[in-house]
C-alpha cells in the first residue's frame, strides 16, 4: 500500500508480503486484478496457522495479491460479506468474489482454490 496516496503497489515476486487492509480502503484494494482476502482475527488458532503459508504465496506468486483484514478491527466489511467463521479465505477477480475457502486447510487447498477461482 502506498504510503502516499494508499493505492495497491504491484507484487514483486520473492519479496512480496500480504497487505493489511481494512474498511476504508477494502474496495480500492479488491477492485482490480486477482485478490485474495483473508479474514481474520489475532485470537484465531487457525488463523495462525494458515498466515505462513499465505506468505509464502504472497511472497511467491507476483499474478495473486494476499490481503489480511481484522474482522475485529473491521465491522462493516466482515458484515457486508456475511462472516461467520475464521478463518475465511475471499477470492476477488476485478471487484468481484469468485469464491470462498473456510478454515484452516493445508497449501495445495488453497492453491487449488487459487486455480479454480481466480485462473
Amino acid at each position: 500500500m502506498c504510503g502516499k496516496c494508499k493505492s495497491p503497489l504491484p507484487a514483486v515476486s520473492g519479496n512480496a508480503k500480504p497487505v493489511t487492509i481494512t474498511d476504508a480502503d477494502f474496495a480500492s484494494t479488491i477492485a482490480s486484478g486477482s485478490v485474495v482476502v483473508d479474514f481474520w482475527a489475532p485470537w484465531c488458532g487457525p488463523c495462525r496457522m494458515i498466515g505462513p503459508i499465505l506468505e509464502q504465496i504472497a511472497a511467491e506468486r507476483s499474478d495473486v495479491r494476499i490481503a489480511k483484514l481484522n474482522v475485529d478491527e473491521n465491522p462493516r466489511t466482515s458484515s457486508k460479506f456475511g462472516v461467520q467463521s475464521i478463518p475465511l479465505l475471499v477470492f476477488f477477480r476485478d471487484g468481484v468474489e469468485k469464491g470462498r475457502l473456510v478454515g484452516a486447510v493445508p497449501r495445495p487447498q488453497i492453491e487449488s482454490a487459487i486455480r479454480q477461482y481466480l485462473g
